[in-house]
């Protein structure tokens, strides 16, 4: 999970430093490198981690609350309408040590594209969209990476 450190010094038998729980998410493998970082002089701030078996991700903040309200009910909706193939509890999975705080998996909300039109235009209506415009939404999110 993301903590950061809290201004403190320890007195008798107290911690030196305290971490604040600021964000939990389980990415699945062992963390092996974190680096904050722009990708492109001027380009957002974000977080990209490598893991041991060689996975690259990025934590990218949402720019506004609304943006973090919109895919956090796509999200929702795509843990019930594309279940994963092993079976497991995505909640569950990406709950693993700690309860998912303040993060959105966005690999689930990416699968938006591959639900069957259907679906997309069930769960689009929803989130009171259009299926082009979550994917437009999508599309604008993975383009502030890379």
């Amino acid at each position: 999970g993301g903590r950061s450190a809290v201004a403190g010094g320890g007195r008798l038998n107290g911690a030196p430093n305290k971490l604040e729980t600021v964000i939990s998410f389980h990415v699945g493998e062992m963390v092996t490198s974190l680096q904050r970082t722009a990708l492109e002089p001027g380009g957002p701030e974000m977080i990209l981690y490598g893991t041991a078996m060689g996975a690259i991700g990025a934590l990218m903040p949402f720019s506004s609350r609304a943006e973090f309200d919109f895919f956090s009910h796509l999200e929702m909706h795509l843990r019930q309408e594309a279940p994963p193939l092993c079976g497991r509890d995505h909640l569950a999975y990406r709950s693993a040590f700690f309860p998912v705080k303040d993060v959105v998996d966005g690999d689930l909300c990416a699968q938006f594209t591959a639900l069957a039109p259907k679906k997309q235009a069930s769960v689009a209506g929803d989130l009171d969209r259009t299926p082009a415009e979550v994917i437009k939404k999508l599309e604008e999110i993975k383009n502030r990476i890379v």
